[in-house]
């Protein structure tokens, strides 16, 4: 339709034009390039990496590992196939980045223990002890509402494990020897390699992956969110990171929306909820920032102009 709208004479000048296709491609295949490429510069710029988030690193180094090992069970487009190796080598990088200028003082020992868990069910009320009949509606709105109490402590309790307040297990990806990393993306990078190979024709190992993988794609705001909560300022972060994370919300739920007739309704739900994420981290963005402008719009030093002389005649 739009060569019918083109003169004819100007057709051949189309013929030196790189292909529309190709293009797209390439351009798909170097996304990771100029958005995680930036935090890294700017990490290397100031040599300092607070203010964004290491896990980021494990979160796409997993995800990215585990939608490469996908495509030799289930066959996608080749151009996503090398963003994710791209992918994997920025994050490689920038973990590599973030290890150089992490703070001297950091000692992951002086992180704080998760609140005991024990302690918050031993305050929880009984369902032994309520003095409501089980045959009434009253004891089933108490056992709604104790339910419910559980699940806030468990939720809360899975919430410090993205915390970077908190000290994990084994102080996972807290470590402060750098090579603990890099063993840990090598044991789990051949681990999942050699499974694959021996389960490449199961369906449940491919729909396993493919989930797990979106499953842990789905949580990348998450720490982030809760760093930026912590330190109360966006002094430090890329914002060109969040319109990426945007943007691939926003071409992931079109996809799914429009592109495919065959979809699990968990692939949506975890697209949803990423970008609710993402969304949240917008938010935080101008509201920090605004609050930034104003810690620094107070620093600025106010000098009363003298006053005037006047000349009488």
């Amino acid at each position: 339709m739009i060569e019918s709208l083109i003169p004819k004479e100007y057709m051949s000048y189309f013929d030196v034009l790189p292909d529309v296709h190709k293009v797209a491609n390439v351009a798909i295949s170097m996304t990771p390039l100029y958005t995680y490429g930036t935090a890294c510069w700017g990490i290397y710029y100031r040599k300092l990496s607070v203010g964004f988030s290491i896990d980021i690193c494990a979160t796409m180094i997993m995800a990215s590992v585990l939608r490469i090992l996908y495509y030799f069970i289930a066959p996608y487009e080749v151009a996503l196939l090398r963003q994710l190796f791209i992918m994997v080598l920025m994050q490689c990088l920038l973990l590599k980045v973030l290890l150089k200028y992490r703070p001297a003082s950091y000692n992951p020992d002086t992180l704080s223990d998760p609140p005991d868990i024990s302690e918050k069910l031993a305050n929880l009320p009984k369902l032994s002890t309520s003095q409501y009949r089980y045959d009434t509606s009253q004891f089933y709105s108490f056992l709604l509402g104790l339910t419910g109490q559980y699940a806030g402590i468990f939720f809360s309790q899975t919430i410090c494990l993205f915390d970077v307040y908190y000290k994990r297990p084994a102080c996972f990806w807290q470590w402060i020897d750098e090579y603990r990393y890099w063993r840990f993306i090598a044991v789990f990078s051949t681990t999942f390699a050699v499974l694959t190979v021996m389960f490449r024709n199961s369906t449940f190992y491919a729909s396993f992956i493919g989930i797990f993988g979106l499953f842990i794609e789905a949580l990348l705001p998450l720490p982030q969110i809760l760093m930026l909560q912590r330190l109360r300022t966006v002094e430090n972060f890329k914002v060109i990171l969040l319109v990426s994370w945007l943007c691939g919300d926003c071409l992931k739920l079109s996809y799914l929306f429009f592109g495919t007739d065959d979809v699990s309704s968990i692939f949506i739900l975890a697209g949803l909820f990423q970008m609710a994420l993402d969304l949240v981290i917008l938010y935080q963005y101008f509201h920090f920032r605004a609050l930034d402008q104003q810690k620094a719009s107070a620093l600025i030093p106010m000098f009363e102009m003298p006053p005037v002389a006047t000349t009488h005649e």
